[in-house]
């Protein structure tokens, strides 16, 4: 049996009925919002995990891979670690494309364990051809929001972190990055560790930059990587116009990041403690842990003079108005002519 088609609730709605009861055993959302998914997932594992050992009770599998096989293992096993389980069983029309496949996935519907919550996604507008109806189900829309609705989302954040940014920053942001949720929150990730409490559509568009332009963050990672490309990204950068004391903030900033990192686990921390503690979000553990083994503690002693010389300079009235003779670049040579160990 197939389900009808007919007009779905929406994200809103998920968020309404989460409120008032619990969640169902299956659930399928539609529609090409990824980033609202993955919010309404999140929001579902907190609720039926409560923090019970969630790291190996959610498990995410995208089926366009062939992964519905593990899959499958992942939502008709039980746990060692938790009472219950969600499986994400994402673009499942993947699936459905082969009769060995839609033949697994109905095994995986009528057999599914009480302890277990099912999370099926699509991009599609509708209901995938072939997929059975489960009593209970959950079927939700995930429409792209309209670009007001997220100005507005991102004047919000913002400002419960306590920054504040122009209306118009926030519309050129969305002109960037499209009807993206999940691009909008990378971004916003970026700019609430900007360590800036007011940001202009100049500062804005210059933390998170574009295809064409680069950003101040893809440029300090390749100068705290020892990339020389990250010459022709400050040049590009001064070139169009980056406030060049916004851009040796972050590079202090992530000086200050490694050197925390260090020192926490010179005291004896787990690596996950000392990325906690020097402000790395998780997704960037693997790259922030290799930059920091590129940059031991001795060489970020040594940074710091540098970067100090390049603050009094910047903030001096005898800049030279040439871009190649900015005092960044004299602090990004600095770096690369640290001699330093590979591991402090």
């Amino acid at each position: 049996m197939t389900m009808d088609r007919k007009r779905l609730p929406v994200a809103r709605d998920l968020y309404a009925e989460l409120a008032k009861k619990s969640p169902a055993r299956v659930y399928l959302f539609l529609g090409e919002d990824e980033g609202e998914k993955d919010k309404a997932v999140r929001r579902i594992a907190d609720i039926v995990l409560k923090g019970d050992g969630a790291e190996h009770a959610l498990g995410r599998f995208h089926c366009e891979t062939g992964e519905l096989m593990q899959a499958a293992d992942f939502a008709l096993s039980r746990s060692m670690f938790s009472n219950a389980r969600v499986c994400v069983m994402l673009n499942i029309d993947s699936a459905l494309a082969s009769a060995s496949g839609a033949a697994l996935l109905g095994e995986v519907l009528e057999s599914l364990p009480d302890s277990t919550t099912l999370v099926m996604t699509s991009r599609a507008n509708r209901p995938p051809a072939g997929l059975q109806a489960v009593s209970g189900m959950g079927v939700f829309q995930f429409w792209p929001p309209f670009e007001k609705d997220l100005s507005g989302y991102i004047v919000r954040t913002l400002k419960a972190e306590g920054i504040s940014i122009d209306a118009g920053a926030a519309r050129s942001l969305v002109d960037l990055l499209g009807r993206n949720v999940r691009a909008v929150d990378g971004a916003l990730e970026k700019l609430r560790n900007s360590g800036l409490d007011r940001l202009t559509e100049e500062t804005a568009l210059s933390l998170i930059g574009g295809e064409k332009e680069g950003s101040v963050f893809e440029f300090v990672d390749a100068l705290f990587c020892g990339d020389r490309s990250s010459f022709a990204r400050l040049k590009n950068l001064i070139e169009n116009n980056c406030p060049e004391l916004l851009i040796l903030n972050q590079i202090s900033r992530r000086a200050d990041s490694i050197e925390r990192f260090h020192m926490a686990v010179r005291s004896g921390e787990t690596e996950e403690e000392a990325l906690r503690k020097a402000s790395v979000p998780p997704r960037s553990g693997e790259a922030f842990v290799e930059m920091a083994r590129l940059n031991p503690i001795t060489k970020i002693k040594r940074i710091y003079p540098l970067i100090g010389a390049a603050d009094r300079a910047l903030k001096s009235h005898r800049v030279s108005k040439s871009v190649a003779a900015s005092p960044l670049f004299d602090l990004s040579y600095g770096m690369f002519a640290i001699d330093s160990p590979i591991m402090a």
